[in-house]
């Protein structure tokens, strides 16, 4: 019989495999081979996943798509500096924002500011004036992150 998640800890588990695209991790499957690669992409609930720039050995494959029924470990050795709760009150500081404009989704990795600029660990998306200052108000946090400080 398969086991059910709870909605929250499926929530977690899909929140962590968000952060990781666009890192590099390894994939173990149920035989023992391994694949290292960028997590570019994974769809749910079946965890199939695409990888580019992979490794095998020797030989290096640009892109490699793995069923999720044949996945036993997905091993992460990159961290995300991206705090979704941390980054609101960072930027609403240095903004001078309202607190009501800003939308926190922690599960997700998401910040939503004035419902219309979305910033993720990945960049920011939207329209307008305001973006190119959230963007660098991002880019010094993960800078300082980089740097092991405590963003204030």
């Amino acid at each position: 019989m398969a086991s059910v998640m709870a909605p929250s800890a499926a929530r977690r588990l899909l929140a962590e495999l968000n952060n990781l695209v666009g890192k590099r991790i390894e994939v173990v499957l149920v035989d023992g081979r391994k694949y290292s690669g960028t997590l570019l992409g994974f769809d749910h609930p079946e965890m199939n996943i695409v990888l580019g720039n992979v490794e095998i050995g020797e030989e290096r494959i640009p892109r490699i798509f793995i069923m999720g029924r044949v996945i036993a470990e997905i091993r992460a050795y990159e961290t995300t500096l991206f705090d979704p709760r941390e980054f609101a009150n960072y930027v609403a500081k240095k903004l001078g924002l309202r607190p009501d404009a800003i939308k926190v989704f922690q599960d997700a990795g998401v910040v939503v500011i004035y419902n219309s600029i979305r910033v993720t660990a990945n960049g920011v998306e939207g329209a307008g004036p305001l973006v190119a200052k959230v963007s660098y108000v991002l880019k010094e946090y993960l800078e300082a992150k980089r740097r092991g400080e405590q963003p204030h």
